[in-house]
């Protein structure tokens, strides 16, 4: 009965205090808004300041992220550096130089359940693609090609390139023509590092 009594007694205390609590609030509150109203232009000039700061931190921290990535690249942009990455590096290489050649929404998605498509990015000109990345030893094939048209369904209005370190295959080559596919092999690798832009615009009907 005791105990019954204590849990009753401690209840009504704190249905008494939540009346106080709501009048401190009150207080409190009421004192801010008159602090606001009375230095108005202070709050103001801090408020543009905090934000300018953290704009200007934001824009800081986008540059050196920036920066870092052209670095990395000016280090891995060479056929000696490439054919020694993973896998995964070299998707992040291709995912950099869509950057560098200012693709925007550029975006790795390499993995498992990748669904054939490595790198998606749109081109400056709006223009979109996907592109499956292989760091291959041997010979990219045909079944490579026929994946990623079959995976080109979904991604409508999207233009698919195959990139490798090594060569295309004769039927590779044949599957592809016809198509809007663009295939880079090693050679035109080589000069994409160098510089050259390697994904033109989609034309219908060429391979």
């Amino acid at each position: 009965m005791a105990r019954r009594r204590s849990r009753r007694g401690q209840g009504n205390v704190d249905w008494l205090l939540w009346p106080v609590a709501i009048a401190v609030f009150l207080v409190v509150a009421r004192w801010l808004i008159d602090v606001v109203v009375a230095n108005r232009p202070l709050i103001i000039g801090l408020t543009v300041l905090l934000v300018a700061g953290l704009v200007g931190l934001l824009v800081l921290r986008r540059r050196t992220i920036d920066a870092r990535q052209r670095e990395w690249l000016r280090d891995n942009a060479r056929l000696e550096r490439v054919d020694r990455m993973t896998g995964v590096e070299f998707e992040s290489l291709v995912e950099a130089l869509l950057r560098r050649d200012g693709f925007h929404k550029v975006r790795r998605i390499g993995g498992s359940g990748d669904g054939g498509v490595d790198v998606i990015g749109t081109a400056p000109a709006g223009d979109l693609f996907v592109i499956q990345c292989k760091r291959w030893a041997k010979s990219v094939g045909s079944p490579e090609v026929r994946n990623l048209l079959g995976a080109l369904h979904a991604y409508p209005e999207h233009r698919g390139v195959l990139v490798t370190t090594t060569r295309f295959t004769a039927p590779a080559k044949q599957c592809a023509a016809g198509t809007n596919l663009l295939l880079i092999d090693r050679e035109q690798l080589a000069a994409w590092l160098n510089g050259a832009p390697a994904l033109a615009p989609p034309t219908r009907g060429t391979g």
